[in-house]
């Protein structure tokens, strides 16, 4: 039993660590990141303009009413077409971003080291200066869709290094049969962990983050009172 529950454990561990990017992509996340933060520190005016941080720096406008009954209606319409309607385009957005970036490496550049790593350091840096150190570490540290969102744009760098990597290794052994194999053993398991990351990251993004700035910049509201009464969410 105990050569089971080890074997369990072992096969858990490197399933996570398959949602971990190499050294190489960290070092050049931590370098964009650092660059974020050293940025803003030097011109938090351009920062500011340049990494609009939206609803993580409390630039929310919310209408919340309470329902006068909450029915099955009610509830498909609240939290599948409204809510869920909401973390589903955020899904479809991030995930063409991610497709483009991955097939073309264009938008790798501009969308996930600048516009996801360096803006992460500089919205922390902003938070810092704007409420301190403390609230912003709540603010950005209760935010769970963001891990899940800086995981997925680490393994695109690591999907765009897969696919091309796999089409010169073929086309240097002249063998499809090569590019085949890394497809299927390589390429395509870090797709699918990019495809969950993204799922779960834009269902907190609206399910909880939202609702955790919220009652942080503004006034608290129970999750219950605020998912269920929420009719607009506009950031500014």
């Amino acid at each position: 039993m105990a050569y089971f529950n080890q074997m369990r454990w072992k096969s858990i561990g490197k399933f996570l660590r398959g949602f971990l990017p190499s050294q190489h992509v960290l070092i050049v996340i931590l370098i964009f990141y650092v660059g974020g933060v050293v940025f803003t520190l030097l011109d938090l005016r351009s920062a500011q303009f340049i990494f609009n941080g939206g609803f993580l720096l409390g630039n929310l406008e919310v209408q919340i009413t309470p329902p006068s009954e909450i029915s099955w209606n009610y509830f498909l319409n609240q939290f599948v077409y409204y809510l869920g309607g909401a973390a589903w385009n955020i899904f479809r957005n991030n995930l063409e971003v991610s497709l483009e970036c991955i097939f073309t490496g264009i938008m790798i550049i501009p969308s996930i080291l600048v516009g996801l790593f360096s803006f992460i350091g500089a919205v922390c840096t902003i938070l810092s200066l704007k409420v301190g150190v403390i609230k912003a570490a709540l603010i950005m540290g209760g935010c769970f869709h963001i891990y899940f969102e800086f995981l997925a744009g680490a393994l695109v760098i690591e999907a765009f290094l897969k696919f091309y990597g796999s089409i010169l290794r073929s086309v240097r052994n002249r063998s499809f049969t090569l590019f085949k194999q890394d497809m299927r053993s390589k390429f395509i398991p870090i797709l699918l962990r990019i495809i969950f990351l993204l799922a779960v990251g834009a269902v907190l993004e609206v399910f909880w983050s939202t609702w955790w700035v919220y009652i942080l910049t503004n006034h608290y509201v129970s999750w219950v009172d605020f998912y269920f009464g929420v009719n607009s969410a506009l950031v500014h």
